[in-house]
Order: structure tokens, then C-alpha cells, then sequence
């Protein structure tokens, strides 16, 4: 066979070959590159996820993310109930799924158990939108009135003084029924939702009168929060906030000037009695996720604190409504944050002079996040030109005339 002729059969077959060339692959794959229908290898693409980053079916390695919640990255709001429509706390929609987990004071509740003003703890997760997962009602004060000074809108229960604004809702239990601020008497058994404000006093967000003075039964509920100021053990009595209470002895073993405390207890004939003294649960503990709270400050061992959380601040900290140097004890501000450490946040965001029923904090521009590239290995294909042939001039032999 001529030699330009062989040329031409060699390339033609390697052109035939099925799969000699990473041309395009119509069922969807790239040959050479790994790529399928379902994946591209090399790049690790799967079925519902990406090797590599950790995305994978129903949650994102390496961030946590699962499904109905975010490990390391959820939300912990720690603030007051605004409005309803799911719920509203510190700006911030929470809905609320028939998986939501529901508790007041500790004991197990529902969605009724719900009221305007209430202060509340909501673990969520975003799912797109944030999903309430827990939301732990917590009262301040549970007890008796024994004194009301309607001028200046105070109410002292447990020795404690309560300071409700002109705004604050009062209602009656189980009826939700609206009560003027007036019709509170000494005698009244009331629940106060509310924020500390250091000192044995709250600012009320909520007061709900669970009893009128004249049928209050024999036996009613008792309930402080706050700090541990101090202890008398020989004195069987224990001090929170402008609080002295006389409880069993073996129940200040475990306990410690400045810890935050939750006390039980009931009235018997009048008379008040403790029944256990417990650490309040730390409010914010998953490492990573968000954190949005509102209180007051209060100096701790370590810096500013409130709600017991111990805030950071650094140079990264945006104030709003101030700076730094308003930081001081018995401010109300609004903070914005991740948890650094069970019961520590660092505070990217403080904002002062907020009213906790009415706030939100505004939205700073991020960065948009662009989706990851992929980059495929390159395919190299030779260039073919058309093959160099050389003309064949054939003569044809004539016959010798000799």
C-alpha cells in the first residue's frame, strides 16, 4: 500500500476507537475526567453532595449542618417575646413546627403557654428560615404583693422591686384578660416576666396576676431568680438580690457567692418556704452558634456580663448608639455575637439605649457568597491538519520500439 495511503487508514481508525478521544460524553459523563450523571470524580461531586467541602445528603460536613438544625452554627436568642406570627424575639422571626419543644420555668409546656412579654431563651436552627427548636419560658418573680405604689408603677414581691412601663402588659392567668396597672393590690399573686437590672430590681415586661388577693388558696407557687450575694450558713439563710430567705442548710453546701440561682419554693399560710435552690442553666453553650441577647450590664470577675453570659469585646466590635465607653453597669443594651465558649460570647455587635419590646438589629451588608468553582482538568486533544500527501504520478510503461 502506498505510504500516504497508510497515513490516511491509521488515523481514520483511532478516530473510531470508542473512548480514544475525551469528547463529551451524551449519557451525561466526561470520559477522561471522571465525570457521570451523578458525579464528577476528581472533583469528588456526589449524588447530593460535594467530597471535599463535606456537603453531603441532609447536612454539610464540617459545618455541623444536619437535618432540622445547625450544629455550631444555630441560634440562641435570649430576650423578650414582641409579637406573635410565629414568634418575634430581639427583631427576629422564629417559627414555630410541631417538633418545638416547649417549657415554662422548667416544667413541661405548649405553644398557649405564650404571652407578650415574656422573657424567654429560644434554641433554632435555619433551615432557610429560622426554626424554633426549644423555647424555654423563664419568670423573675413568682410570689406575693406586698406592696404597690401605682404612682410610680412598682410593684414589691420577695423584697424584690419590680418597675413596670407604661406599656407593660398586665393581664390575669388563663383568661389573658387586660388589667390596669391599678388593679394590682398587696395580696395579689402575680408572675413578672422580666430583666435584671441588678440590686433586687427588674424592669417587668410582663406581670400576669395568677390570684386575686381575696381567693388566693392556702398554698401558693414561690419563685426568685438572680445572683447569690451573699451566704449565712450558720443562719440557715441565703441572700439574692435585696432577698434574705431562711431554707434548709444542706441546700448552701453546693452554693457560691455570685452564681446564678433559680429558687423554689411555695407560701403556706402566708409564710414563705424554700424548697430547692438550683443553678440556673447557662444560656448560651453550643460553641459557634449565633447569639442575639438584650439586658443589662453587669460587671463580672471577668468583664461585662448580663443574663450570666460574659461578653468579649475587641477590636472588631461595632457599638451603635454609643461606644466602648458606655459599657457600664446597668446599661440596657442589645448584643449580637457567637458563643467562644460555653457561657461566653463574643460581642461583634452592642447596641445601646434599646426598649426590649421594640427593637431589631439592623441588617450590616455581607458579603455576597459565591457558589464554589469547580476547575476540570483540561482535555488536550492534538491537532489534526490534513495529511501531507504526496502525489503518485504514475507513468505507464510503453513498449520499447526496439
Amino acid at each position: 500500500m502506498p505510504k500516504a495511503l497508510r497515513w490516511w487508514v491509521l488515523v481514520l481508525g483511532l478516530v473510531a476507537l470508542p473512548g480514544a478521544w475525551a469528547l463529551p460524553d451524551p449519557a451525561g459523563g466526561v470520559g477522561g475526567s471522571g465525570a457521570t450523571p451523578d458525579g464528577i470524580g476528581g472533583t469528588g461531586i456526589h449524588p447530593g453532595g460535594i467530597g471535599g467541602t463535606g456537603i453531603h445528603p441532609g447536612g454539610i460536613g464540617g459545618t455541623g449542618i444536619q437535618p432540622g438544625g445547625i450544629g455550631g452554627t444555630g441560634i440562641t436568642a435570649l430576650g423578650v417575646i414582641q409579637r406573635f406570627g410565629s414568634i418575634y424575639v430581639n427583631g427576629q422571626e422564629y417559627a414555630l413546627s410541631p417538633q418545638t419543644r416547649y417549657s415554662v420555668d422548667g416544667a413541661a409546656g405548649t405553644a398557649k403557654d405564650l404571652h407578650l412579654g415574656d422573657r424567654v431563651t429560644v434554641q433554632a436552627a435555619a433551615d432557610g428560615r429560622a426554626i424554633a427548636q426549644d423555647v424555654r419560658v423563664e419568670h423573675a418573680v413568682i410570689g406575693r404583693v406586698t406592696e404597690v405604689d401605682a404612682a410610680k408603677r412598682q410593684l414589691t414581691i420577695l423584697g424584690e422591686t419590680i418597675q413596670a412601663g407604661k406599656t407593660t402588659p398586665v393581664t390575669v392567668h388563663d383568661s389573658d384578660q387586660s388589667l390596669s396597672f391599678t388593679a394590682l393590690k398587696a395580696g395579689d399573686v402575680v408572675s413578672i416576666s422580666g430583666l435584671d437590672r441588678g440590686n433586687g430590681h427588674w424592669l417587668a415586661t410582663a406581670i400576669r396576676r395568677l390570684y386575686p388577693a381575696d381567693t388566693a388558696p392556702a398554698r401558693v407557687p414561690l419563685l426568685l431568680r438572680g445572683q447569690v450575694d451573699a451566704l449565712y450558713p450558720s443562719q440557715n439563710t441565703l441572700e439574692v438580690g435585696a432577698t434574705k430567705l431562711k431554707v434548709n442548710g444542706a441546700l448552701l453546701q453546693p452554693l457560691r457567692v455570685g452564681q446564678s440561682v433559680v429558687v423554689r419554693g411555695t407560701y403556706t399560710d402566708g409564710q414563705a418556704r424554700v424548697e430547692s435552690v438550683t443553678p440556673a442553666a447557662l444560656a448560651a453553650q453550643d460553641v459557634g452558634n449565633r447569639v442575639s441577647l438584650v439586658g443589662y450590664l453587669a460587671r463580672g470577675d471577668n468583664g461585662w456580663t448580663t443574663h450570666g453570659v460574659s461578653l468579649v469585646e475587641g477590636s472588631h466590635t461595632l457599638y451603635e448608639n454609643g461606644d466602648a465607653a458606655d459599657m457600664r453597669a446597668g446599661s440596657m443594651v442589645a448584643v449580637e455575637g457567637r458563643v467562644q465558649a460555653p457561657g461566653v460570647v463574643d460581642a461583634e455587635r452592642v447596641i445601646f439605649s434599646v426598649n426590649p419590646m421594640d427593637f431589631d438589629f439592623p441588617i450590616i451588608p455581607r458579603m455576597p457568597v459565591l457558589p464554589p468553582v469547580f476547575h476540570h482538568p483540561e482535555i488536550e486533544r492534538p491537532e489534526f491538519g490534513p495529511p501531507e500527501i504526496e502525489p503518485l504520478v504514475e507513468r505507464p510503461e510503453l513498449p520499447d520500439n526496439d
